[in-house]
């Protein structure tokens, strides 16, 4: 469990590091009309796995996945900070009551978005576009492998990222309904080097410096993921929000084996204005 603590340190102090330097570069108002937020939401996740790294099997279940942000609007640009873990259980048709072949996962998504606006049609259909830094961590532990149970993805990327807004008129509000769409150009990946799983024979193994070394650079070629989203934003009192989200996230990563995922989000939040 050390390196779950080191990563769990390592996360927290890129979280928090984050939300200091998105405060003081991106999120000072310097308008009036700017709109700053804080987001706390909670959603449902269903996950569809393929990992040659555990078994030739596709695996599949659900889970919960809260999530934190901050968002900065204005009527020139879109800034969004996003700390989303997911918590899922995943299994196999093939599984029975000797062979559970059941997976874990904890998934960890950090994501900024800076994005401008490019295009506007008749100030109600509003076009923007910029750029998405995305890290991703899925840690998944299949208890059925005894030593080799546990298997990590990892993936930071950018790549360009794009959102179309369309205002509409519900119950005597104006109301936001929006279409997201970003993808990695740019990826530092990697996964264990030792048939793709994580070694604990070896004690002088080290887990984040296996995982540095073990890392490459690599475009789309070796790291494909495609996220896009639909939410739907509704005014309450004091300028805050509900908004209700679809996500599908979908990657693809291939360093000694292959692995597919894919991730169905549904999700509601309540955005705070401050």
């Amino acid at each position: 469990m050390i390196f779950m603590r080191t990563f769990i340190l390592i996360l927290q102090a890129i979280f928090f590091a984050s939300i200091v330097a998105g405060q003081n570069l991106e999120l000072p108002r310097s308008k009036k009309t700017d709109s700053r937020y804080w987001l706390i939401g909670l959603g449902l996740s269903v996950q569809n796995m393929y990992d040659e790294g555990i078994s030739y099997v596709r695996y599949k279940g659900t889970g919960i996945a809260p999530s934190l942000g901050l968002i900065k609007s204005s009527e020139k640009k879109y800034c969004q900070f996003l700390f989303q873990p997911t918590f899922n259980k995943l299994k196999t048709e093939r599984s029975n009551g000797l062979r559970p072949m059941e997976v874990s996962t904890t998934r960890f998504i950090l994501d900024y978005q800076y994005l401008v606006s490019v295009k506007e049609w008749d100030q109600k259909l509003k076009l923007y576009a910029g750029g998405n830094i995305s890290l991703l961590f899925n840690l998944k532990r299949a208890e059925q492998l005894d030593n080799s149970q546990l298997v990590y993805d990892y993936a930071l990327s950018i790549g360009p990222a794009a959102k179309l807004d369309k205002t509409v008129r519900w119950n005597k509000r104006d109301c936001l309904a929006s279409f997201g769409l970003s993808l990695p150009l740019l990826s530092h990946i990697a996964r264990p080097y030792y048939l793709n799983r994580i070694e604990f024979i070896d004690p002088k193994n080290d887990f984040l410096g296996d995982l540095f070394s073990n890392s490459s650079i690599v475009s789309a070629n070796k790291n494909l993921r495609i996220t896009s989203g639909l939410s739907f934003t509704y005014p309450l009192f004091n300028k805050n929000t509900l908004k209700l989200g679809y996500t599908w996230d979908f990657y693809k990563m291939k360093t000694i084996n292959s692995v597919y995922a894919a991730e169905h989000l549904i999700a509601i939040s309540f955005l705070s204005n401050y």
